[in-house]
């Protein structure tokens, strides 16, 4: 928080809210992308699949408390 709060005082591009908010939608937009696939590796490395390649599953496995259980998956994020 404290770069983000230097890049508002010291940027002149990043010194209005509208451009802020942008920066902010970027920023918590990549953090939602690698939670959902650090959490869909997890089921893959728990699975033994590491190492292969190809799509990963659909986003609808993410909400199976068996497949990911929350006590395993919390650290790991």
């Amino acid at each position: 928080m404290n770069s983000i709060k230097m890049i508002h005082t010291i940027a002149r591009y990043y010194n209005t809210n509208e451009r802020m908010t942008g920066l902010f939608v970027k920023i918590t937009n990549r953090m939602i992308t690698n939670c959902r696939l650090n959490i869909l590796n997890f089921g893959r490395v728990r699975k033994g699949e590491a190492g292969k390649k190809g799509p990963p599953p659909t986003d609808d496995v993410l909400w199976e408390h068996e497949a990911y259980p929350p006590e395993e998956l919390i650290p790991v994020l």
